[in-house]
């Protein structure tokens, strides 16, 4: 889908007291005229605050103070003092030779000799003659051109484009909300990535050793999120990364392209970061993107003012989504701008400013056999997934742009308005700054980096709250319909109701709700859980279990859990082959002195038992699994799993009987979990149906490892999720799994600080 170009190569370089333009290779030959910059200093600073979000906490250093308008005005001033004179005419002669020979007209800048330029907005060319911006067009699209040191070859990549994301947020710099950059990215990419053509890798630490340790691996775009600036007494870009004590260190484009220098499958960086792509004024290679032109990098994508959620939702899907449709990045980036121009009639489609070196496009993809089919659907179901999984942790700020931009592409998409009258209030103002996160803990020296990735067809969602914001939810934020299916994708009633249960914090179950057997006195709940942890109170977590004060009977008749609070399992935390749509689910849980108890419905039509022979891989087969271990939340964030207290039990489907089931666990060692075996004294029941299955397990708690019996309000790390097999490439093969938990990968399986956590309390109320 590569479009093939014909160059009009343009350098402006000093004349006398001011400037001139020269072609210097054309389809026309060469031309030169005069050129005027028609702004004064300070209508190109009004220009830069005018093209940028009119409320948005900024990425910037330094933060803008007033805003105007008029983008074309500035577009065709621009425009009409770049392409006049014989360079208008060699231009637009140069035009006409494309079209006819089918081919279309790349404009192409050089601005070496004019460092002082560099800051000029060129993107925002406006053709009066063709009444349209260059940029917004594939048939004109307008580079930055650099002179480079060296020319890579050009890189063959068979799907999935690689990528791999820096966010930095250092502790004494003004906050960028970590985890809600990493939300919003993932929830915008996840249809590319769930279709098998796009991989997301998010580094955990933002420092210069964690980036270079991660490009032992092949990637193929560096995507940098955070502080931009220029450093006034070095007079360099620089990108603000973060040290091991989580300060601020500055970093300048050379000291960045040395470590991608080495990268030979890194073809283009993208720096989300305000001034990315400004220089001093004197030197051309000074700003970061220059630097790593020069040092080889064949292309990079800068941000020259800040960029509001919406535009970078906007952005980040559109741009990855074209690459891996195989247009070449000059194509690309001009779609990448239509889109943002139409999606709500913004002016940030030019903040974006492309550097290349050479003709050559950085690299040539092609989907595979292993891209899947594209629905259309997808885009809206990641969008609105993301936003289900924020406010489920209470992150409206987070919701509120995955919403505003469904809203934006289909309205009546579910129940999207009610949400988005609901949390706009919450939400807080549109320039406020998200709360701070908490302090990282230093980083053990003889401990591992580590990185989350998301492998091809994951769903990207939304990560656990901060320890800083802890939430206590209970177990269910749906109501008890037979139809799940229905139920999550079509009550737009019970959608609305369940984003003010989750943004408010009030869910009461009525007595009417409750099983009588969950619905005790006091002293009963004293009898069938014990005693009070020595806090006196249930501590803030992910999820709260109830105390059974009579124990629901593992038989397969499920109807002693209706009422109990249950939660819907969605995050995609790994993904081959192409996915069953309606595979999904939702569990629920209560405990006892003697057991945890869990239930766990699935939605699967294609039912697979997983090899009883195997007990270390039951997850390979249909069925549910759990991560369980004692509180992690004040572990280092890269300590590894603990032997003798964490476990993974797997309950799976079985064929040894007719609707039977079997547990297994897999226990902590050697630092992550290794092959265990089959449990019996888990205690198993089923139901099947023909939209899926019900399991349910009584785990005693010595089976989790557990000498003693724990009290009321204990709190423990874990995490749920359900698998989805298929036969093929073998007879048991993990198609899909499902987790409450969008951290939860193969990779990070190991790291118990990121697990969710659960609270033992009376009542899941």
């Amino acid at each position: 889908m590569s479009r093939e170009y014909l160059d009009f190569d343009v350098a402006v370089t000093p004349e006398g007291q001011g400037y001139a333009a020269h072609v210097v290779a054309s389809p026309a030959g060469q031309a030169s005229a005069p050129f005027t910059l028609p702004f004064a200093a300070t209508d190109l600073a009004q220009f830069m605050i005018a093209v940028g979000p009119p409320r948005v906490s900024s990425r910037r250093l330094v933060p803008a103070e007033a805003r105007v308008v008029d983008v074309k005005e500035y577009g065709r001033r621009l425009g009409d003092a770049l392409l006049s004179g014989d360079v208008g005419t060699a231009f637009r002669s140069s035009l006409a030779t494309a079209r006819s020979d089918g081919r279309d007209l790349r404009l192409r800048l050089r601005l070496d000799a004019v460092p002082d330029l560099d800051s000029v907005p060129w993107e925002y060319l406006y053709d009066a003659t063709l009444g349209r911006f260059l940029t917004l067009s594939q048939e004109t699209p307008v580079v930055r051109l650099l002179d480079s040191l060296e020319r890579p070859p050009v890189v063959q990549v068979e799907a999935p484009l690689r990528v791999l994301v820096m966010i930095s947020s250092p502790s004494d710099m003004p906050e960028l909300a970590v985890e809600r950059e990493r939300q919003l990215l993932m929830a915008t990419t996840g249809d590319l990535v769930a279709s098998g053509r796009l991989t997301v890798t998010v580094l955990e630490e933002a420092t210069l050793t964690a980036l270079q340790r991660a490009l032992l691996d092949d990637f193929h775009v560096f995507h940098f999120i955070g502080h931009g600036g220029f450093d006034q007494q070095a007079q360099e870009g620089v990108l603000v990364l973060e040290r091991d004590d989580a300060t601020a260190h500055r970093v300048s484009g050379a000291r960045l392209g040395t470590l991608l220098h080495d990268a030979r499958s890194m073809q283009l960086a993208v720096l989300n970061a305000c001034e990315g792509a400004r220089t001093s004024g004197r030197d051309a290679f000074s700003g970061v993107a220059q630097a790593l032109v020069r040092q080889g990098l064949p292309a990079v994508v800068a941000m020259q003012t800040e960029i509001s959620d919406r535009a970078a939702l906007v952005f980040s899907h559109e741009f990855y989504y074209f690459l891996t449709r195989g247009l070449g990045i000059d194509a690309a980036i001009c779609e990448v701008r239509k889109a943002m121009a139409v999606s709500d009639e913004a002016s940030e489609w030019g903040t974006a400013v492309l550097l290349r070196s050479g003709a050559e496009q950085p690299f040539s993809f092609t989907a595979g056999a292993t891209a899947g089919a594209e629905r259309p659907e997808s885009r809206l179901e990641s969008l609105y997934d993301g936003a289900q999984g924020a406010l489920q942790a209470s992150a409206p700020e987070t919701a509120l742009p995955l919403l505003e931009q469904i809203a934006a592409e289909h309205p009546d998409y579910q129940d999207v308005t009610q949400l988005l009258d609901r949390i706009r209030p919450l939400a807080g103002p549109d320039d406020s700054v998200p709360p701070p996160r908490p302090d990282r803990l230093p980083p053990t020296p003889s401990q591992p980096e580590t990185h989350t990735e998301i492998q091809p067809e994951t769903q990207p969602e939304t990560q656990p709250q901060p320890e800083s914001r802890p939430q206590t939810r209970p177990l269910s934020l749906h109501d008890a319909e037979p139809d799940r299916r229905q139920r999550r994708r079509g009550n737009g009633f019970v959608r609305s109701v369940v984003g003010l249960v989750v943004l408010f914090g009030l869910f009461w179950f009525g007595t009417t709700q409750v099983p009588s057997w969950f619905r005790k006195a006091t002293g009963d709940v004293a009898s069938a859980c014990g005693s009070v942890a020595p806090s006196g109170a249930s501590a803030q977590t992910t999820f709260v279990a109830g105390c059974a004060t009579t124990a629901p009977a593992i038989d397969g008749d499920f109807a002693d859990w209706d009422g109990v609070p249950a939660v819907h399992i969605s995050r995609v935390v790994a993904q081959r082959g192409t996915p069953q749509r309606a595979f999904g689910g939702d569990w629920q849980a209560v405990w006892d002195s003697s057991a945890l108890y869990l239930r766990v419905h699935v939605d699967d039509a294609d039912l697979r038992s997983v090899d009883v022979a195997n007990p270390g891989a039951y997850f390979n087969g249909d069925g549910f699994s759990f991560e369980f271990g004692p509180d992690a939340r004040r572990l280092d964030p890269r300590a590894t799993t603990r032997r003798g207290q964490d476990v993974h039990v797997m309950v799976g489907l079985s064929g040894e009987a007719p609707t039977s089931g079997v547990a297994s666990i897999n226990p902590a060692g050697r630092g992550t979990f290794v092959a265990g075996t089959r449990h019996p004294e888990i205690t198993v029941g089923r139901a099947d149906a023909v939209s899926g299955y019900d399991l349910e397990a009584r785990v005693p708690w010595s089976a989790l490892q557990l000498e003693q019996a724990p009290v009321r309000g204990s709190v423990f790390s874990m995490n749920v999720n359900i698998s989805d097999a298929t036969s093929a490439p073998a007879p048991w093969t993990l198609r899909t799994m499902k987790s409450t938990n969008a951290a939860r990968t193969a990779d990070t399986q190991a790291f118990p600080r990121g697990w969710q956590t659960i609270t033992l309390a009376d009542t899941a109320s």
